[in-house]
């Protein structure tokens, strides 16, 4: 941890708890000073050198007034000045917080900000020109369209524009278009449209030529559309148009792509129901507010703009697919922007749609893909940090408290006044709650829980907003339903749970859950996924075994979306092809050089299916569980069979078992029916054989 100077304010007596904790915190590489009226006359307590440790890191425990000290800072002096909402963290924590527990509180706080620190990661460009599609259903945002038309390049996107009256000025493209579809991003949006009226208002003079010849009079003078209903498409319309060519019956039905930087969508559900809007796209239904602000954005958003390439990825390790074959697609369905599709034996992310949620790397059973703004090695270490901090300062029972950033800023104690029972008693869990804000809910899964757990943290809990819980509750919760059923077996019950922010109660409620008693771990987290779960479950398994005095000989048996188990072969049905040990992204099954024989290594197994996929004969199946203990690590056969001779040379060229199946299925062919034999022979001998027979018609002597 490097040294950190933490300022801390009473504001005006509303901080006794603070205070009184400050006086029993103790925190190596933290320096705390109390500041009173910090953000007011007391602000020179934080701006000034002296009052600063050489070479620290400088944090303010309030966010409140965080636009006035930096307003300061930038003409007072060149160190930067950090914030986080110390005191209003520790007023949402359940309990009464008497002194101690407050004491640990402060500390572990203090301990995880100050020693997170995450390195920058490269940007994503996005470009923009201002040219805007508002796609609408009538003519009820034509004045809205023109509004925004005085900044921006503006295109009305109209399905039914029979009641539109056209504006004077051509600022404002109006286009009797449907939208099928819509692809894109920020700057590169693609929008598949139909024409609903035969004239385009693109190459029409609105000279009126057509609505004078048209002999059924079907053409509006406002709007220039042609009621198809009436219309007996007589072609006088197209004749008075003349050389502009505006008009045509010919390509309604033909969908025509065009291009726009943003798009703004009044209709429902929306074109992006399917999933998360991305960038540059703002979906407000027939909402005039959503509309305005919308607009609003809209305006903001020209120029060349920035955000973080969110993930890293290693396709060596990717279990996608090989060879045409499908095996894990948890990345692709758990992605709710459709940023990930497949890419042939990998996996292919378009980082202009990824919005870092995370969930990818959450749902990866290999590492493939991980989060790279926050990586889970920098969130563990910071976490192993703050509960060393806090067992230190004499703290019980902590539980790690996951969120995304979308809550609101003072969530945890608008929850706790909510969460009061209806007798007016006080909240009476006894959990200190250290909370953690990430760039999404979804960001970190199994292995950074697991990893807390071990550092010593009694529960973890991931809170989701009301956006996050509708795209990313289910893909959680199958990840916490393996981690719960793991540490159920090793007897270290309901301590991983996902809430969502409408069970904000359930922080504050007591519970009978007592801290785990795991002696905090000591480890490093590893750069690479399973190692870290593995690090973190064999810790948990030691602590286990010394309170229950048992080993774990018998596999754990898991859920179907944990990344370990097994794979069961059917003997009878395999032949040692070995198209599975090629198949395999993780060397879980391999072959033996010296003998026919297919091994395994279940450590290895990331249950991704490829060889189930791959066995052409339908002999295997995954079984996901976790086998504790050196056996995990060890070489076991699963299927083995005695080396087949050639029948004329003697090389050993394939199993027994192969030969027999193949002899039983091919003897009978009319290629065979003669020369069966041939089956039971090598390559080499095989084509000898064919040249030496007698009786064999070869290509060559085929007449013409």
């Amino acid at each position: 941890m490097t040294n950190s100077d933490v300022f801390v304010c009473g504001c005006q007596g509303s901080g006794e708890t603070i205070d009184k904790a400050l006086q029993n915190v103790n925190v190596e590489g933290i320096r705390f000073v109390s500041a009173q009226r910090a953000c007011r006359d007391g602000i020179a307590t934080v701006l000034d050198a002296k009052n600063k440790t050489s070479g620290a890191r400088c944090f303010v425990g309030c966010t409140q007034e965080q636009a006035v000290f930096e307003s300061l800072v930038d003409s007072t002096t060149s160190q930067a000045v950090e914030f986080f909402n110390l005191r209003g963290l520790l007023r949402g924590q359940p309990s009464a917080q008497n002194s101690t527990e407050a004491a640990a509180t402060v500390a572990a706080l203090a301990a995880y900000e100050t020693d997170f620190q995450v390195d920058p990661v490269p940007a994503v460009l996005f470009k923009s020109q201002g040219r805007v599609a508002i796609v609408a259903n009538s003519d009820k945002q034509l004045h809205h369209a023109q509004t925004l038309a005085n900044n921006l390049t503006v295109d009305l996107l109209v399905s039914d524009p029979s009641g539109v009256v056209l504006p004077a000025k051509r600022d404002l493209n109006v286009q009797a278009l449907h939208v099928d579809a819509a692809e894109g991003y920020l700057g590169a949006f693609t929008l598949s449209t139909r024409k609903t009226n035969p004239v385009d208002m693109e190459m029409c003079t609105r000279c009126g030529a057509c609505v004078d010849a048209c002999p059924t009079q079907s053409i509006s003078k406002e709007s220039l559309t042609i009621d198809l209903n009436s219309c007996d498409q007589s072609g006088a319309c197209i004749k008075a148009c003349g050389d502009f060519k505006a008009i045509s019956f010919a390509d309604m039905s033909a969908v025509t792509a065009r291009q726009y930087d943003m798009v703004i969508d009044c209709t429902m559900p929306g074109l992006f129901a399917d999933r998360q809007a991305p960038l540059g796209y703002w979906h407000v239904g027939d909402s005039d507010q959503l509309l305005l602000e919308a607009m609003l954005d809209a305006v903001q958003t020209v120029g060349e703009f920035e955000k973080p390439k969110f993930f890293d990825y290693k396709s060596n390790i990717c279990a996608h697919s090989r060879s045409n074959k499908e095996g894990c697609s948890n990345c692709i369905d758990a992605c709710s922007t459709k940023a990930i599709k497949s890419a042939g034996e990998k996996i292919e992310v378009n980082p202009h749609l990824c919005l870092g949620c995370g969930a990818c790397t959450t749902v990866c059973p290999t590492g493939a893909i991980q989060f790279a703004l926050s990586p889970a090695t920098v969130q563990g270490r910071s976490i192993k940090t703050a509960l060393k901090a806090f067992r230190a300062n004499g703290g019980k029972k902590a539980e790690v408290l996951l969120h995304g950033p979308d809550l609101e800023h003072n969530w945890l104690e608008s929850a706790k006044k909510a969460a009061k029972p209806a007798s007016g008693k006080s909240a009476v869990s006894d959990f200190s709650l250290l909370p953690i804000e990430l760039n999404h809910s979804a960001s970190v899964g199994p292995d950074l829980w697991l990893s807390a757990l071990a550092f010593g943290a009694d529960r973890v809990t991931v809170m989701q907003s009301a956006v996050e819980a509708s795209h990313y509750g289910e893909p959680l919760a199958a990840q916490v339903g393996w981690v719960n059923a793991l540490l159920e077996a090793i007897g270290l019950q309901h301590r991983v749970r996902v809430l969502h922010i409408g069970q904000t109660d359930l922080l504050f409620a007591p519970s009978e859950l007592q801290a785990s008693g795991v002696s905090p771990a000591s480890f490093e987290l590893s750069s690479n996924k399973r190692t870290r779960m593995e690090f973190a479950i064999d810790h948990l398994v030691e602590h286990a075994q010394a309170k229950s005095k048992s080993g774990f000989s018998e596999p754990i048996a898991l859920p179907s979306a944990a990344p370990f188990g097994a794979v069961l072969v059917n003997k009878d049905k395999c032949t040692l092809c070995m198209s599975c040990t090629s198949a395999c992204p993780a060397s879980a099954l391999i072959d033996n050089p010296e003998m026919p024989q297919l091994r395994f290594i279940e450590r290895n197994c990331v249950q991704c299916g490829l060889c189930v996929e791959t066995c052409p004969e339908n002999a295997m199946q995954l079984v996901p569980q976790l086998l504790l203990g050196p056996a995990a690590r060890e070489k076991r056969v699963l299927n083995e069979s005695q080396p087949f001779h050639c029948i004329s040379c003697g090389k050993a060229f394939g199993t027994k078992h192969m030969i027999d199946n193949m002899f039983a299925k091919l003897s009978a062919h009319s290629m065979f029916e003669r020369n069966a034999n041939r089956l039971k022979m090598c390559a080499d001998c095989r084509v000898t054989d064919m040249y030496s027979a007698k009786d064999e018609m070869t290509i060559f002597e085929v007449k013409k």
